[in-house]
């Protein structure tokens, strides 16, 4: 693998900021190492500024947790969670096409949905991996029942055993996290973040390319001060460097994220592969 080297220029968009140097490093295809602490993607809105969430998405967020919470009670553990590092497995089978459940969306809603009532902050959740599968729907299928399953599973890292604290299954409609109503006040956050990934691709853009795909699989790790921030919403900073090198939701149909603390270096680390079957 022959590694090439950039340094961008990131602008800031704060008042009594400078601008950045971020270093990259990337191969012609498949890999982008970016030299910096991972930075979170914060709410859209500030929190002086009133947000409606959407209803069929709490709905979600909250059948999710209903699940979740009965299994832990029935097997004698009161949610919830102790303190630890977990690790979340997520399942998505569905006839729906693709674009109608982009995987970092899902992972975020189930991720909030599962926050504080099961693991008691969502910051101790170290990795999460989540697959698309293109579900198979007979004729004779009731039209009534959704179509659409869910399986999700919750590992102790800190533990030897492979098997999950808690492992849930069901079919119900899925909804991904979708974005909130503001009332008052803006997204500069958003815009913020879409200029630094914008200029962070220009020269992904210009030196790689990437390989023709119907599936990908795509794994981010975070490295550096990461104790005190969300897998997710990290993930959602550099997510979009995918869709300026010409990878969409559609394709991505497996998400590896991690995270790993380091006080001495730090990174944002991308591979991406083809899985197509």
């Amino acid at each position: 693998m022959t590694l090439q080297t950039a340094t961008v220029n990131v602008p800031s968009f704060f008042e009594k900021q400078s601008d950045k140097q971020i270093r990259l490093v990337f191969d012609s295809d498949s890999y982008i190492c970016i030299h910096e602490e991972p930075i979170e993607l914060q709410h859209d809105s500030d929190e002086e500024n009133e947000r409606h969430q959407s209803v069929s998405m709490m709905a979600f967020q909250e059948k999710v947790a209903m699940l979740l919470r009965a299994k832990l009670k029935s097997i004698g553990i009161q949610p919830p969670l102790s303190p630890s590092q977990y690790s979340v497995n997520i399942t998505v089978a569905t006839p729906r096409p693709k674009k109608d459940v982009p995987l970092l969306s899902v992972m975020k809603a189930i991720l909030d949905g599962i926050n504080v009532e099961i693991i008691d902050d969502d910051r101790n959740i170290y990795r999460c991996d989540i697959q698309y599968i293109q579900k198979t729907v007979y004729s004779k299928a009731p039209q009534y029942q959704s179509h659409d399953s869910l399986k999700i599973g919750i590992y102790d890292m800190a533990s030897s055993s492979l098997t999950p604290i808690v492992e849930v299954g069901g079919d119900f409609y899925i909804v991904p996290k979708q974005t909130p109503i503001m009332r008052d006040g803006g997204d500069r956050l958003i815009i913020f973040n879409s200029l630094r990934y914008q200029e962070l691709a220009v020269p992904l853009r210009q030196a790689m390319k990437i390989k023709p795909c119907g599936h990908y699989s795509v794994t981010m790790i975070f490295v550096g001060k990461t104790y005190n921030k969300d897998i997710d919403n990290m993930a959602r900073t550099y997510y979009p460097i995918l869709g300026e090198l010409g990878i969409s939701d559609e394709q991505v149909h497996t998400l590896h994220l991690e995270k790993r603390r380091d006080t001495t270096m730090s990174s944002i680390e991308i591979r991406i592969d083809c899985k197509t079957p």
